[in-house]
């Protein structure tokens, strides 16, 4: 599968639908922020686990992330980048968490969180290239649910399960030979771009 710019998953119609899910929310349809929070727990919670923080917190920066949202939502200037607003959201508040278990103060902005984030001399929990990857899965998840079983099933079980399943195993888990398996791999991937880039 070509690879994807993040200006390409912006672009997206999961774009569209966010902008959508934002004005829903602002006329008070409660199903919207039902969607927001189900299309986003994993996203989010996965900012401050990869951060080393306990479920425990991880659970308290998804409640703050919402809250904030919850605020903040007719501020939203631009509703179509709601997810990199909210994964900058979760950022922020899972290093406040990290900076207060240092006994130092939260920053005050984002433009300071990055740049204490920068000059740490070990690696950054939350470097952009983590975020890259958390929201282009994210999105690939999302994509992946689009597909019908089958393609779901093979593209899950080569990519996301971990150790990767063999052909042999993806061909017993849907019924034809491995010989099978490539072919049916690479439409199933053709697929799952064509949602990428509606």
């Amino acid at each position: 599968m070509t690879a994807l710019s993040t200006n390409e998953f912006e672009s997206s119609r999961f774009s569209r639908a966010d902008a959508d899910l934002v004005a829903r929310c602002r006329r008070g349809d409660q199903s919207a922020w039902d969607e927001i929070v189900d299309k986003y727990q994993r996203l989010i919670f996965a900012v401050p686990m990869r951060s080393g923080l306990a479920e425990e917190q991880a659970a308290d920066v998804f409640q703050e992330v919402f809250l904030t949202l919850f605020n903040k939502i007719d501020e939203i200037e631009q509703p179509e980048l709601l997810r990199s607003w909210i994964v900058t959201t979760a950022k922020f508040k899972t290093w406040g968490i990290i900076r207060g278990q240092k006994g130092k103060y939260s920053p005050a902005g984002e433009e300071e969180m990055e740049n204490e984030m920068a000059n740490l001399k070990d690696a950054a929990p939350l470097q952009d290239e983590m975020l890259i990857e958390l929201e282009q899965q994210h999105l690939i998840r999302r994509a992946l649910a689009e597909l019908e079983e089958k393609c779901r099933k093979i593209l899950s079980l080569l990519y996301l399960r971990e150790p990767a399943a063999s052909y042999a195993e993806v061909g017993e888990a849907i019924g034809v030979g491995e010989t099978s398996i490539s072919p049916l791999r690479s439409r199933c991937l053709k697929k799952l771009e064509k949602i990428l880039r509606m």
